[in-house]
């Protein structure tokens, strides 16, 4: 039997926890953790003992001397525990909204506890959770991360991944200790030794590097001596061509590179997310001119050549001012779409290869039953026949294999989906197009306070606001509201473990980040119980 109850002695605390769940099976810091629950001391502060044996991240804790009943001595110092709420607890007969109400039995997602400032690490977290191909591929990481903080990080990632599937909320103890040991800087502390509020881009930019290292080198491992595809960099990497032009002289400069997000500026003009993207593609930079033999402004255009199936789009908000020496923000509203469309940023080269598909939005149908219409093109029935029209129309087109193959591939998922069967891929084909699935807002001016959440698509209208452990549903038309603008003011103060913020109203949330996905196919409600479809 590996799970068995213990009492912890704590000295600085002066109490004793008693029936506290420890499973020998598991890994200490699992066990570490949850005192850190209990007693607000921090992993790097706790120092446990059982007859002489100490306890710490990385110990078997089969090969202790543990058994129910056993009395472990805790020392360490604690930082402040969060206050309870001030606020009246809302019950369910409380909730006017009748939807509302619903969601409340229903249940809500699982939301992770703020441990001082992490609300930048959760609102992270809660947005490439919705990234499933993501979080596969970090639970079938075979990472032994014994000394290895990169490793570390994606073993505690995927910890957090599994305690998400479950209905409580989760502590994140183990993975913010991992982050902090992998990038020190997010172990920054301020005044009073509270934990610095951080940046959320950079978490997610360090978080998805560091899986992409490891997953990569997993690879290599299981076939040596061959490049194997990164399923990270099949996820979220954009593929871009630049040219340079320098303004003065005539030197000229044509570069590739990998990215693994597009940028929105932000300026005077900036209305639309799309215009942002335009201006951060398209940008004056100053560099060394060899030919020049000084620094030079070059005129830099960039353009999309590969595109991955999810897309990630930082607004780029946060600046740094001169007069200030501060970080400052932008807090312009910068409308951004459900559906955006990319084809505009594109090569020629990449354009040819999504006009394969745009080709099946267009292509006249053939007369329908009144009483039978076509299925949407969200349907993959839909989708099926507009690509039988196009080889019909069109037989000695060049992209008769391509439309042939994408037909059968959406009748299969069709009779799939009909007849009750997990499909794992249900992905729309890459025509440039994608549709909106998380948002990462921050409220606040400054890029070191404020405040972070994550808003997740979970159903066509219904969507998910995750505010650290506070989880609620939303409908889709609030999300309308977090392209910025307007000032700040303050509705309420509370405290989160060791540090305040201040809240505001959720329409001064500013979008910090958008996650977008390839449009996701279904069987509409009237095309459900239709007959399989015929080549």
């Amino acid at each position: 039997m590996t799970l068995m109850k213990v009492s912890v002695k704590w000295i600085q605390g002066k109490k004793t926890l008693d029936d506290v769940d420890i499973d020998t099976a598991e890994d200490a810091e699992e066990f570490l953790s949850k005192l850190w629950s209990l007693t607000g001391v921090p992993m790097e502060r706790q120092k446990v003992m059982i007859k002489g044996k100490s306890i710490k991240p990385g110990v078997d804790l089969s090969k202790l001397p543990l058994k129910s009943g056993a009395v472990l001595t805790l020392m360490g110092t604690s930082e402040s525990l969060p206050e309870a709420p001030k606020e009246r607890v809302k019950f369910i007969e409380d909730v006017e909204d009748e939807e509302q109400q619903v969601a409340l039995m229903e249940g809500t997602p699982p939301g992770l506890l703020n441990l001082g400032n992490t609300c930048y690490m959760n609102s992270t977290l809660q947005t490439l959770k919705c990234v499933p191909e993501f979080v596969q591929a970090i639970s079938n990481s075979t990472t032994v991360s014994e000394g290895d903080t990169q490793a570390s990080l994606v073993k505690s990632a995927r910890g957090v991944f599994q305690q998400l599937k479950g209905s409580s909320t989760v502590n994140p103890s183990v993975f913010l200790e991992s982050l902090r040991q992998c990038y020190p800087q997010f172990a920054e502390r301020g005044e009073g030794g509270h934990p610095m509020q951080q940046d959320a881009e950079e978490c997610m930019t360090n978080i998805l590097s560091t899986c992409k290292h490891v997953l990569q080198n997993e690879s290599a491992m299981e076939v040596e001596g061959r490049e194997m595809p990164n399923s990270i960099q099949d996820l979220f990497g954009v593929h871009v061509k630049s040219t340079l032009v320098a303004e003065e002289g005539n030197e000229s400069e044509e570069k590739e590179d990998d990215v693994m997000k597009l940028t929105c500026h932000i300026s005077a003009e900036t209305s639309h997310l799309a215009m942002g993207i335009e201006e951060g593609l398209n940008e004056k930079i100053e560099k060394f001119s060899p030919a020049m033999g000084k620094e030079v402004i070059f005129s830099k255009s960039t353009k999309i050549d590969k595109l991955p199936k999810y897309l990630i789009v930082q607004f780029v908000r946060f600046f740094w001012r001169k007069d200030s020496q501060k970080k400052a923000k932008i807090l312009k509203s910068i409308k951004f779409p459900k559906m955006l469309d990319t084809y505009n940023f594109a090569t020629d080269d990449l354009k040819r290869a999504l006009d394969i598909h745009r080709h099946a939005e267009i292509v006249e149908l053939p007369d329908a039953d009144a009483s039978n219409p076509h299925p949407p093109m969200e349907d993959p029935r839909g989708l099926a026949i507009r690509y039988r029209a196009l080889i019909e129309k069109h037989p000695d087109s060049g992209n008769v294999s391509e439309w042939r193959d994408a037909a059968e591939k959406y009748e299969k998922i069709a009779e799939q989906l009909a007849a009750g069967e997990h499909v794992p891929d249900t992905s729309s084909p890459l025509s440039g197009k994608y549709e909106l699935c998380a948002v990462l807002t921050h409220q606040g001016r400054v890029a070191d306070g404020g405040h972070y959440m994550a808003w997740t698509k979970q159903s066509r209208e219904k969507w998910a606001k995750f505010d650290d452990d506070k989880v609620s549903f939303v409908d889709e038309s609030e999300i309308e509201k977090l392209s910025g603008g307007g000032d700040w003011h303050m509705v309420s103060c509370r405290q989160h473990n060791f540090n305040f913020y201040l809240q505001l109203t959720d329409s001064h949330c500013q979008a910090y980040i958008c996650l977008y996905r390839l449009p996701q196919v279904g069987l509409t409600r009237e095309s459900h119980n239709a007959k399989r479809l015929k080549a």
